[in-house]
C-alpha cells in the first residue's frame, strides 16, 4: 500500500483542526482551539439563549416605522383654494391662522365648497401650535373642561385635543367669562383650539354634523369674507363683564 497519499491527507486534516479549533469525538463533548472540553448541550443551550436576545426583524421594523410615522396634526397645510372637497356635509370649515379668521363655505351647483356664507373672528395658538391640514369634526360637547382647568362652551372636536369652543370660563357657569381673554379674539391668544364667540362656536356645533371637514392654513392673502369686529368688553363693567356678550341666555346681562 501506497502510504505516501494517506500521509499527505493526515497533514492536511491536522493543520484544519490547528486553524479552525479541533472537533473531536469523546462521548458528547466538543474541544475547543483550547484544548477545553465543554459538553455539547452546553453550547446548544448557549447558542439557543443568545438567539432569543436578539429582537426579531419583524418586530425591530415595527418599532421604527411608529417612531417615523407622523402624528395626523402634522399633516401637510393645504392651500388656501383647495375647496374640492365635495360631501354630503352641507358645510366646509377654513380657518386662516395667520389671519385669526373662520369662514364657513356651503356648496355650489356642481358640489364643490366655493360660495362663502360666514365668517368669525377667532384666536388661533399664542405659541404656533395650532395644526395645518384637512380634519374632520368628531365628537361635541355643550361644556368641556379645557387646559388650564377652565371651561369652554359649545365645543366640537376638531383632530386630537384641538377643538373649536367659547372663550373660556372659570367654573361651569355662564357667569364666570375670562373677560380679558374674550377681549383678544381676533389675535393668537388660546393653547392651540380654536376660540369664538359663544354666538360663532354654538353656530358650529348647531349647524355643521360630525365628520364635517376642516381645513387649517396659514395665508396673507385676502379672504372672500371681511373679518367681523368683535364686541369689546368694558372690564370695568361687574354686571356685564362675566358674560359673553353674545351669548343668547335669556339671563344674560347683554340682552336686557
Amino acid at each position: 500500500m501506497n502510504k505516501k497519499p494517506f500521509l499527505i491527507c493526515m497533514a492536511i486534516i491536522a493543520c484544519l483542526a490547528v486553524v479552525t479549533g479541533a472537533y473531536s469525538a469523546f462521548g458528547n463533548q466538543f474541544v475547543n482551539i483550547k484544548g477545553e472540553k465543554v459538553s455539547y448541550k452546553t453550547v446548544s443551550a448557549a447558542a439557543a439563549s443568545a438567539k432569543s436576545k436578539t429582537p426579531s426583524a419583524s418586530s425591530a421594523e415595527c418599532s421604527v416605522r411608529q417612531t417615523t410615522t407622523k402624528p395626523a396634526t402634522e399633516r401637510a397645510p393645504q392651500g388656501n383654494n383647495n375647496n374640492r372637497t365635495s360631501s354630503s356635509m352641507p358645510y366646509l370649515i377654513k380657518v386662516n391662522k395667520t389671519q385669526n379668521l373662520v369662514i364657513i363655505y356651503e356648496q355650489d351647483e356642481s358640489g364643490e365648497y366655493t360660495v362663502p356664507v360666514k365668517a368669525m373672528t377667532c384666536s388661533v395658538g399664542k405659541e404656533g401650535n395650532t395644526p395645518s391640514g384637512t380634519f374632520k369634526t368628531s365628537n361635541k360637547y355643550t361644556w368641556r373642561l379645557l387646559e388650564g382647568n377652565v371651561y369652554g362652551q359649545y365645543a366640537t372636536r376638531i383632530t386630537g385635543h384641538f377643538l373649536f369652543h367659547s372663550v373660556p370660563y372659570f367654573e361651569k357657569s355662564k357667569d364666570t367669562l375670562e373677560y380679558d381673554e374674550y377681549n383678544k379674539l381676533g389675535s393668537a391668544a388660546s393653547a392651540g383650539c380654536i376660540r369664538l364667540s359663544v354666538e360663532d362656536s354654538k353656530w358650529i356645533y348647531d349647524n355643521c354634523p360630525t365628520k364635517t371637514t376642516v381645513i387649517m392654513y396659514e395665508s396673507d392673502k385676502k379672504e372672500p369674507l371681511e373679518k367681523p369686529a368683535p364686541i369689546k368688553i368694558d372690564t370695568s363693567d361687574t354686571v356685564k363683564r362675566n358674560w359673553d356678550p353674545t351669548d343668547p341666555d335669556k339671563n344674560n346681562p347683554w340682552n336686557n
